[in-house]
């Protein structure tokens, strides 16, 4: 069955706000100002760097990051052949309130399936100011929330995805720098997708998550279905959701 066609969502910082008028929150009580800040259904469109920044990945970040991954005997199982890729760039707050930065989400290498050593670079005035390395998946693009628990700092959104007997997924992750520190939020399903497995009886359920900003955030999802008819379906309401554990280790370098 084949994936029925999707809006291109640019994603130089994902534009995670969406446009109000397309994407529209149900109204709601419980969920009145609720922002929508990722839809599963949408075409994900990476961002480029600019020439400086491409600059300041060869020359500072990818080193640093061979360093610390030789230095944790991680590099050794390296997919052969496997080159670093910047794979997106938002722009944000992300160390401290109302700066102007640039986050760059990179892979260093790939090993085994859907495994990947990646980090994130976050720049200001031409320097590496963050770096964070990290074991985790098929990552694909990043964005900058809009300061969701009320301290000034733009929260960044990690996108992964890929494929498993059949069977397509995606999921988002959110964490903050705070210092020294960062603080997980967790992560949650945006996308499942069985009609590798069922040709004819599959469906694709995306899910459109918002959240309730907030010195506690409150998370809500709606789903939307395909069943191959080429529209999406949408049988629910917004509702809250509790984000799951996100388990992996995320280490700063600086």
């Amino acid at each position: 069955m084949a994936r029925p066609a999707t809006p291109t969502f640019s994603v130089i910082g994902l534009l995670l706000i969406l446009v109000a008028a397309v994407l529209a929150v149900p109204a709601s009580a419980p969920a009145q100002g609720a922002k929508p800040i990722f839809d599963g259904r949408l075409t994900l469109k990476p961002g480029k760097l600019s020439s400086p920044e491409e600059t300041l990945m060869k020359d500072t970040v990818l080193p640093a990051a061979r360093q610390a991954w030789h230095e944790r005997e991680r590099d050794a199982e390296c997919d052969a052949g496997f080159k670093p890729s910047a794979l997106d760039i938002a722009a944000g707050s992300f160390t401290k309130p109302k700066s102007d930065q640039r986050a760059i989400l990179y892979t260093y290498c790939t090993f085994g399936h859907n495994r990947a050593l990646n980090g994130i670079a976050v720049i200001e005035n031409g320097r590496v100011v963050t770096h964070i390395v990290y074991e985790g998946g098929n990552d694909r693009a990043i964005g900058a929330l809009p300061d969701i628990n009320d301290n000034g700092l733009s929260e960044i959104l990690i996108a992964t995805g890929g494929t498993n007997q059949g069977i397509t997924w995606g999921t988002i992750s959110i964490i903050e720098i705070a210092g020294s520190e960062i603080v997980q939020f967790g992560q949650t399903g945006t996308l499942a997708d069985d009609s590798g497995i069922h040709e004819k009886t599959g469906k694709i359920k995306a899910n459109r998550i918002s959240v309730k900003a907030g010195k506690t955030p409150v998370f809500y999802r709606e789903i939307f279905v395909d069943n191959g008819s080429g529209g999406w379906r949408k049988p629910g309401l917004l509702a809250p959701i509790s984000l799951e554990e996100d388990k992996v280790e995320y280490e700063l370098l600086k």
